[in-house]
């Protein structure tokens, strides 16, 4: 096997930008350096942290919050759990995804048929296309967040010895913070600080987040790019012209080969476990909240937090589709391989060879599931579930409602 730290020009176009946005979290599974790889994940986990606990308490003693500042708070609390959920599950698996990545590396250096690797090719720009759409969008989303309270002077304090009066004391209490709070000191340089540290928060919840998804679903894509090119070789098996014992020992291969893809398929499975155990509590709750104030927002004509909301929606149930779209493809891909043995010449193989292939095909026919809990899959079947369940419940909110 190739050594996953010696990566060719392929192997560095389809995995060397995920680098960059895992290294800083800690969550890169082939950083060396373990040590200051887990301070990283340590301050990682402590902003966001913070972050969902300062918003907590400001929710609770605060009274003036309306109903689409609370789902902005929620919404940011919920990204920030998340951030800290699927960063240290993808820590806690870094041992597996290594296995992933010397496979990667092996089928880059090895694997030279053109019509082979342009299947790979299609799975690493669907994978890149993912990257750029959703990276860019959540750092266009945190820019306008974080230039927001840049746009309003911010308002300089009183001194100190001089006595505050009501007005003054609002017009502080009123600086603006990214993620819509008031700052609750009353100097300048303190605000300032406190703005770069939320500035930090907010650009490591996105990354953290959305991040951690996009670097999943590429290493899934890479995996099912290599069951459709293991279904290939099935198909095509006939074609080579080698004698009986040749062509078992081929057989071996693409038998131990498909056992490989089964063992790296199941660790992802088990990692995206537990992640979809929370992305669907959280999509949950938001759907909940977020429908309210849809409804509110149309019964008062309030068309801009109608539309934030729908917005809202929208962004999380796009998330919830990615990991849907992983769990079809890596499910339909392992099944698809008994189709290509079907649609082979198996019948003109040596027996000894068609014995063998009747192992790929009883394997073949249990296909790899990701599951939310261990039980719930995740597939094309449960996002429209969840959609029908979404809608249903806007249109009963919305009769009790209005």
């Amino acid at each position: 096997m190739a050594s996953c730290e010696k990566w060719n020009k392929e192997m560095s176009r389809e995995f060397s930008l995920y680098k960059r946005l895992m290294w800083p979290l800690g969550s890169w599974p082939l950083d060396r350096s373990r040590n200051f790889a887990n301070l990283r994940a340590l301050f990682l986990t402590l902003t966001q942290a913070i972050m969902v606990i300062y918003i907590s308490v400001d929710i609770i003693n605060s009274k003036d919050f309306t109903l689409g500042v609370i789902i902005d708070h929620f919404v940011m609390g919920s990204c920030a759990s998340l951030a800290i959920v699927k960063s240290t599950l993808i820590r806690l698996h870094r041992d597996n995804l290594s296995k992933n990545f010397g496979n990667a590396a092996s089928d880059w250096t090895y694997i030279k048929k053109q019509d082979l690797r342009q299947v790979m090719f299609r799975y690493t720009n669907l994978a890149r296309f993912v990257l750029f759409s959703q990276m860019g969008f959540s750092y266009f989303v945190t820019v306008l967040l974080l230039i927001r309270p840049l746009l309003f002077p911010m308002p300089l304090p009183p001194s100190q010895n001089v006595t505050l009066t009501m007005t003054s004391e609002k017009e502080i209490r009123n600086i603006e913070l990214p993620y819509i709070m008031i700052c609750p000191f009353d100097t300048q340089i303190a605000c300032y600080s406190l703005y770069i540290f939320q500035m930090v928060q907010v650009i490591s919840t996105a990354t953290g987040n959305v991040g951690s998804d996009v670097f999943l679903f590429s290493v899934c894509m890479h995996l099912c790019g290599q069951l459709e090119v293991l279904g290939l070789e099935l198909l095509r098996f006939h074609e080579g012209k080698e004698n009986g014992y040749w062509k078992r020992t081929k057989m071996i291969t693409l038998i131990e080969r498909h056992c490989l893809l089964l063992n790296l398929a199941k660790d992802i499975v088990d990692m995206l476990n537990m992640i979809m155990v929370a992305q669907l509590i959280l999509h949950a709750l938001l759907v909940c909240i977020v429908g309210l104030q849809i409804i509110l927002s149309l019964a008062d004509h309030d068309f801009f937090h109608c539309m934030s909301g729908l917005t809202t929606f929208n962004i999380f149930m796009i998330q919830l589709f990615l990991y849907c779209y992983m769990g079809e493809t890596l499910s339909s891909n392992t099944q698809a391989i008994t189709r290509s043995i079907y649609f082979s010449k198996w019948y003109d193989l040596p027996t000894n060879v068609a014995r063998d292939i009747r192992f790929i095909t009883a394997r073949s026919n249990v296909p790899v599931r990701i599951r939310a809990g261990k039980f719930y899959t995740i597939d094309f079947n449960s996002f429209t579930n969840v959609l029908k369940v979404s809608v249903s419940y806007f249109s009963v909110l919305k009769i009790i409602v209005t």
